[in-house]
């Protein structure tokens, strides 16, 4: 028994101590620190997927896309900011460069490489979201071993030109319409603002205003207040490729819309497929722009309440 006892205890030591000893080794490397990035000193961050490559770069004070020159959606872009500023590393994952299965090849992986002034400041692939949902595996530049970053990041560089883009075409401060004048089917018609009679006005607020058309009659009030506020931030769903607002503008609009006060703001919407979808231009953009359907139906029917044009169902 003695014997037993004693060639159990030398088991039980020898386990323990090969537990310990692997535990050593397991914690027997260091994290790398990505280097830390210092508000405002990035002028460039270059997303590459497939060997398609997509630039940002800083001009002046706001972002553009590609060597066009469109303008970056903001919100957008301080996104992208805000991971390559904030890389964190919390966990080594493989040293087996099995690319493959945390979607580091070739095929998967998003490449991204962030300048200032022409140097390279920081390198790294992209691979999938973990399993966690709140981290995301990458490479390092340089490095064959896998990490585990923290945040769920991937989505916000596996994107395209068009959803970095700035897409907001039209935008206004409502109460400073003084003058608006609808077009549709031949038929136009002009609403001015008007001081209120109302004796009982609020110094310290916006001066109330009346709107009428030209022959004296009151507008539809709730076409007009969700007219002016579907036009004050409107944004479109698309640039089109195969568009350009000059030809665009060549062609009829099916709406017509100009506001005006110091200087007149116009918007063009032309039927592209029989009411399916619907193109515009805008005096606030240089280009062609594609609205989401809903988006166009609502500002078409507002114009046809103000206007008189209201197409009768039948029952």
């Amino acid at each position: 028994m003695k014997k037993e006892y004693l060639i159990l205890a030398v088991l039980i030591f020898a386990l323990s101590a090969y537990l310990v000893l692997k535990k050593d080794n397991w914690q027997n490397y260091t994290l790398p620190e990505p280097v830390k990035i210092e508000k405002g000193k990035i002028d460039k961050i270059v997303i590459n997927k497939k060997n398609l490559p997509i630039e940002l770069s800083k001009e002046g004070e706001k972002w553009v896309v590609t060597d066009k020159k469109f303008t970056a959606d903001m919100t957008q872009v301080n996104k992208l900011l805000d991971v390559v500023r904030n890389l964190k590393i919390s966990a080594l994952i493989s040293e087996s460069r099995d690319l493959i299965r945390y979607e580091l090849d070739d095929d998967h992986a998003v490449d991204v490489n962030v300048f200032k002034d022409k140097q390279l400041l920081l390198s790294f692939k992209i691979g999938k979201t973990a399993p966690s949902a709140n981290h995301t595996f990458i490479m390092l530049a340089g490095d064959t071993r896998i990490f585990q970053a923290d945040k769920n990041f991937k989505n916000q560089f596996n994107t395209s030109i068009d959803a970095l883009r700035d897409k907001q075409v039209l935008t206004f401060n409502e109460a400073s319409i003084k003058q608006i004048t609808l077009e549709k089917q031949g038929v136009s018609k002009r609403l001015k603002a008007l001081p209120s009679n109302d004796d009982k006005k609020d110094e310290k607020k916006e001066a109330p205003v009346s709107w009428k058309f030209d022959d004296g009659s009151s507008p539809d009030k709730e076409a007009l207040t969700n007219l002016l506020s579907s036009l004050a931030f409107l944004t479109c769903e698309r640039f089109p490729d195969n568009l350009t607002k000059e030809e665009l503008e060549k062609t009829s609009p099916l709406i017509k819309i100009t506001l005006e006060n110091e200087e007149p703001v116009v918007l063009n919407l032309f039927d592209l497929d029989n009411g399916d979808s619907m193109a515009g231009t805008s005096s606030m953009s240089p280009y062609a722009f594609a609205l989401e359907s809903y988006k166009g139906k609502d500002i078409l029917s507002y114009v046809d309440k103000l206007t008189g044009l209201v197409k009768e169902t039948e029952e």
